[in-house]
């Protein structure tokens, strides 16, 4: 058995609950498990297109099925982590009743505490500790270590994952085997916004690249519209790095949850729309934009006393296609990526479903307009995004 044994540094909190998520946290090997797998599904979705039984096929190999188990063993390994609550990492006030950092806890606002629903706020691990995670692997390791360099450039790990928290790196790596020269390294070295978008694009070529020669797949796959699910292949997943440097992880999360509710300040419109539906005034027809950034929405209304939840007419759920994260660059600052993955919010047959006390009404999906809208106010308030390019060259499969 192969052994892929790094020692992983904690970015940004890490919310990773247990059987209670409410409860202390814990670095459970599940959820790295279904991480890694969210990642190499990525992977072969971009190479293989819509090919979806041999996509489950190559998944199921690695990570297993109903019908078979996994050749995938994780372990973590961590000494007595610090935890902070959510109230500590957005820095609660006392004497003015309110955030310092209002940012952070606009991006982390699921794990406030929720005095209605008698639930206490959440504890993260904190930033800037380490701990050991091994991949054991029966016969190759390069799937592991594609997925896990995906997971620790692009992705994170927990809840609020796409919102910035629970992202990961590597720091060191300790392996029997040697890895395929083909593959990029999983160390972040880039010291600046623009080597960090040259390091994303190339360490995401050279992956795409490994992933078509090694299932015979495509760089330019044939798909039917756009995926069902989020798939790394350029037309599908934009991806860029915010050409701005930050002093710290907080820093980067604050000043970029302070854009995004500015953004959504002013998309009022939403606000406005669903409460002459709730009031039987409005066109139930009519899409909410806003739930093109993910889904379920709550809204509530102080003058009526009504609260109302969208969500998906047969979905609950749908996590957002926009994922922040930061990165900790080679001269121990900061940067932020971006993430926009294309597809649509709810399959075509789906309605959103506006649900409170007195009924449930049936609306449309809305397009992805408002996304664009909020990354073109990114670059007009935030700092210029730099596109990481990765298309790679069909031809060079053949060399």
């Amino acid at each position: 058995m192969k052994e892929l044994k790094v020692r992983l540094e904690i970015v940004t909190p890490l919310f990773l609950g247990g059987a209670d998520p409410r409860g202390e946290p814990e670095l459970r090997a599940p959820s790295f498990r279904g991480a890694l797998r969210f990642w190499f599904r990525a992977l072969l979705g971009g190479v293989l297109g819509n090919d979806t039984k041999r996509i489950f096929e190559e998944e199921s190999k690695v990570f297993g099925s109903t019908e078979s188990s996994s050749s995938l063993t994780v372990r973590v390994k961590a000494d007595d982590l610090r935890k902070k609550l959510f109230s500590e990492l957005a820095e609660w006030d006392e004497n003015t009743r309110k955030y310092r950092r209002s940012g952070i806890a606009y991006l982390f606002f699921s794990a406030r505490e929720e005095k209605k629903k008698r639930e206490p706020e959440r504890k993260a691990f904190d930033a800037n500790q380490t701990f050991w995670l091994s991949v054991s692997y029966h016969s190759q390791l390069e799937e592991a270590y594609a997925s896990l360099w995906l997971l620790t450039h692009l992705g994170g790990l927990g809840s609020r994952s796409r919102r910035g928290g629970g992202n990961l790196q590597v720091l060191e790596l300790k392996t029997a085997e040697e890895v395929t020269k083909e593959l990029p390294k999983l160390t972040v070295n880039a010291k600046t916004p623009e080597e960090l978008r040259d390091e994303l694009a190339q360490g995401t070529k050279l992956l795409r690249q490994w992933a078509a020669k090694r299932f015979s797949g495509s760089l330019n796959p044939k798909f039917d519209g756009q995926p069902i699910f989020a798939v790394l292949h350029p037309d599908y997943c934009r991806i860029w790095v915010v050409n701005k440097v930050f002093y710290a992880w907080d820093e980067a999360l604050n000043e970029f949850g302070l854009k995004m509710q500015s953004f959504r300040r002013r998309c009022q419109f939403d606000y406005e729309k669903v409460k002459a539906v709730v009031e039987g005034t409005g066109d139930e027809l009519q899409p909410v934009e806003r739930a093109a950034f993910g889904l379920p929405i709550v809204f509530y209304y102080r003058s009526l006393d009504l609260s109302a939840t969208l969500e998906g007419s047969e979905h609950g759920r749908r996590a957002s296609p926009l994922v922040l994260r930061v990165a900790k660059l080679g001269n121990e600052k900061y940067a932020l990526i971006l993430i926009q993955f294309i597809n649509p919010l709810l399959p075509h047959n789906e309605h959103l479903k506006l649900r409170c006390k007195k009924y449930e009404k049936i609306m449309l999906q809305p397009d992805d307009m408002v996304v664009n809208k909020f990354i073109e106010h990114l670059e007009n308030k935030l700092a210029p995004l730099l596109n990481v390019n990765y298309k790679g060259d069909q031809n060079a499969l053949e060399i």
